[in-house]
């Protein structure tokens, strides 16, 4: 049994993406409402938004994800206000999508969905190392259960 949690980098990309998108909204609201009051309370509102969402709701979302690995199956725990726990055997994946960023090393922008029956299983933010690894367990086991049916 293996442990994966998501890249801390991911997290710092996120608060830059969430900081360039204040500015621009923030500049469209200069740009296009003329009322100063309004302006000003829209940027108020706007930057509490996102300081909340960069220093408290982002850091225990990314504390709360787990991923364990086990021979038989992957297990998915996350959820800050509501805990979610998702389990898929390797031998029910269908197929597998990978999606890396550019600068994924860097980023920490790796995802892994597992499509099963029914459904799909999301391994999201992962390290570039880690999404290799889980990827090369899930296709050995899938791959050996695959081989032993007649």
């Amino acid at each position: 049994m293996k442990q994966y949690e998501p890249d801390r980098h991911c997290l710092t990309t996120m608060r830059l993406l969430i900081t360039a998108a204040v500015i621009i909204i923030i500049s469209a609201v200069r740009y296009f409402v003329p009322i100063d009051k309004i302006v000003f309370f829209s940027e108020i509102i706007v930057i509490f938004i996102a300081l909340l969402e960069m220093f408290v709701h982002l850091p225990l979302f990314f504390s709360s994800i787990k991923y364990t690995a086990t021979d038989t199956e992957i297990t998915k725990s996350s959820g800050v206000f509501i805990k979610v726990h998702q389990s898929v055997r390797y031998s029910s994946i269908q197929y597998t999508t990978i999606i890396s960023s550019p600068f994924s090393h860097y980023t920490g922008f790796n995802f892994i969905i597992f499509f099963v029956y029914g459904g799909q299983l999301r391994l999201l933010f992962l390290k570039q190392s880690d999404a290799k690894e889980i990827i090369a367990v899930s296709g050995s086991v899938s791959g050996k259960a695959g081989k032993n049916v007649p």
